[in-house]
């Protein structure tokens, strides 16, 4: 929701500072995922 959000400040602003916001977000969610990965690897490899 944050995303859509941003994109949607950016989309009518214009406002570099909002884009590199949500290029920020999508960062975030990014390495969340992938620590996710990891753990569910790990947590397989030592069943």
């Amino acid at each position: 929701m944050l995303k859509e959000f941003a994109w949607k400040a950016f989309e009518s602003t214009g406002n570099i500072d909002v884009y590199m916001f949500l290029k920020e977000i999508e960062e975030k969610k990014k390495v969340d995922e992938e620590t996710m990965l990891a753990k569910d690897e790990v947590a397989i490899s030592n069943s």
